[in-house]
């Protein structure tokens, strides 16, 4: 049995339970610079590789009331039909070439940004200061935005919808940590479950690969998790801040 697949799993739950990064930001990137998948599947197999561990973890947050729900549904009103609308709009370009071409352009701005954005938490410069004038109307129209936002982001390149939205949720909504956190996978779930099968009716997941990776990911987080308290948490964040900044330079 090749051990390749289960131990890349392995390694990115580890970051993914150090860090609490998304796995997109790090699992996709892998996929197509190191195991040469196309960009297109990449994304497709790292949503149903993704929309497994969201499941686990919004079914944990909802049994622990650490759930907006009404948040979480708004979020979902834009952000699931703006998924949809990628996945279609990448079916519909001319050629398998050109959309590779479009989701390895696209992913490589998205870590770059993700990248910046892990430098400004680690500077402290998030949650952003925002006057009430602009916190209001965020929490209003501004969110049906972002959850389009980020949901298009998810449907091109697997990347946002813990990367770019708890920023966005730790900014603008008076939550406790936890309640981001279990916000932001519940609604993950919703999101990366529905764009993970529109992605897997277009035929663009490898399965084996999907599965392969789980076996290790899942044992992974767990570890992870484990080492948060062992580890200087500060250090590996920075780090991952530099690969993942250096990974979308080379994609773009």
């Amino acid at each position: 049995m090749d051990l390749t697949l289960p131990l890349t799993g392995f390694a990115v739950g580890v970051l993914v339970g150090l860090t609490g990064m998304g796995g997109g930001a790090v699992m996709t990137p892998f996929l197509i610079l190191v195991l040469g998948t196309r960009p297109v599947v990449a994304v497709g197999t790292d949503l149903v590789y993704g929309a497994v561990t969201k499941l686990v973890g919004a079914g944990l947050h909802w049994r622990q009331g650490t759930v907006d729900i009404r948040l979480a549904l708004r979020l979902a009103a834009t952000s699931v039909p703006a998924g949809l609308a990628a996945v279609a709009a990448l079916r519909l370009l001319p050629d398998a070439a050109a959309a590779d071409g479009a989701v390895r352009q696209l992913l490589g701005v998205a870590l770059i940004v993700v990248a910046l954005l892990l430098v400004a938490r680690l500077r402290g410069a998030l949650p952003l200061p925002l006057p009430e004038r602009w916190r209001g109307a965020l929490q209003g129209g501004g969110t049906y935005a972002a959850g389009a936002l980020v949901g298009a982001l998810v449907g091109f390149t697997s990347i946002g919808s813990g990367s770019l939205l708890v920023p966005f949720l730790v900014s603008v909504f008076p939550l406790a940590a936890a309640q981001v956190v279990g916000t932001d996978v519940f609604h993950a779930a919703i999101l990366v479950t529905v764009t993970a099968a529109a992605h897997a009716q277009a035929g663009t997941v490898d399965w084996p690969l999907a599965a392969a990776l789980l076996v290790g990911s899942v044992p992974g987080v767990a570890v992870g998790s484990w080492m948060t308290t062992r580890l200087p948490s500060r250090a590996v964040r920075a780090a991952l801040a530099v690969l993942l900044f250096l990974t979308g330079v080379n994609l773009v």
